[in-house]
């Protein structure tokens, strides 16, 4: 009898191994699938873009074509222009970002400890958060000047109202019977807050960090638009008073594989945090 249910419960382990593996096969083979269709789809829209600039059915003023933006991103790249630009915008995303994302978070999470505080301060953080960060560039502008001092507090102002506000809503969704048995066995406020209220909002401060990726890069183009010496944005702002369609595409492709990168950074420091999270919990 004994033995009987052994070896069952060995065919039950089997079989779930066994479909795990199935389930994680099959994953991998509609990942890749994905990623053919997507690639196949971008080579038929580029190559549709440039038969029909060559055949005269797309106006290359108008709309340029690939092989013109190729032949001027490897010129670009050439004499370094390109590069610095993604370099300066890059800086002033990143710095914009830990930078909004840090202090957004620790007041978002610091108003946990008082709720009269909290209540006192919304109707200020959301009279912050309703101002477009367009119509604040030109003041910092005007007190930062037109260096990177002034993108970075754009990105920064760009990101901290969205970390602020994810933190706060992540710490008020902690378990209140959990806290309350806490505190009946002696826990301190900060012992609390360390050891449930930070762990229990890593959720929301990770979704407000894959948010504000964009938001920062958005902050420190519009600081390039309105007034600056170098970076993606003065070049799509400098090739669009020219008319200089190629470079305008060349600045906007370059904003978008920045971000494509910058939003892989995140995802990589989000599993190397749920890893730490995961050793430290055990």
């Amino acid at each position: 009898m004994t033995d009987a249910v052994h070896k069952r419960l060995a065919l039950n382990a089997t079989d779930e191994r066994n479909a795990a593996r199935e389930i994680e096969r099959r994953e991998r083979r509609e990942s890749v699938l994905v990623r053919v269709v997507q690639l196949l789809i971008a080579v038929l829209l580029f190559g549709a873009w440039e038969w029909g600039a060559r055949t005269g059915s797309i106006s290359t003023f108008l709309f340029g074509s690939p092989s013109q933006v190729l032949k001027l991103a490897m010129a670009r790249i050439e004499n370094g222009s390109l590069l610095y630009g993604a370099y300066v915008t890059g800086l002033e995303t990143i710095i914009g970002f830990l930078l909004g994302s840090l202090i957004g978070t620790a007041i978002g999470l610091g108003l946990w400890y008082s709720r009269f505080v909290a209540r006192v301060m919304g109707v200020y953080i959301l009279a912050l958060g309703s101002i477009p960060v367009l119509a604040l560039g030109p003041l910092i502008i005007i007190w930062f000047g037109v260096g990177i001092e002034s993108k970075i507090i754009l990105a920064t102002v760009s990101c901290v109202i969205v970390a602020l506000l994810q933190a706060y809503e992540g710490a008020q969704q902690v378990d209140k019977d959990l806290i309350k048995l806490l505190r009946s066995f002696g826990a301190t406020k900060i012992q609390i807050f360390t050891k449930v209220v930070i762990p229990s909002s890593y959720g929301w401060v990770v979704a407000a960090a894959k948010l504000n990726v964009g938001f920062a890069l958005i902050g420190a183009v519009i600081g390039e638009y309105i007034s600056s010496e170098a970076g993606l944005g003065n070049i799509i702002l400098i090739a669009g008073a020219n008319y200089n369609i190629p470079l305008v595409l060349l600045g906007i492709f370059s904003l978008m594989i920045l971000a494509f990168v910058l939003s892989m950074a995140v995802g990589v420091l989000e599993r190397f945090l749920l890893k730490w999270k995961s050793a430290n919990s055990r």
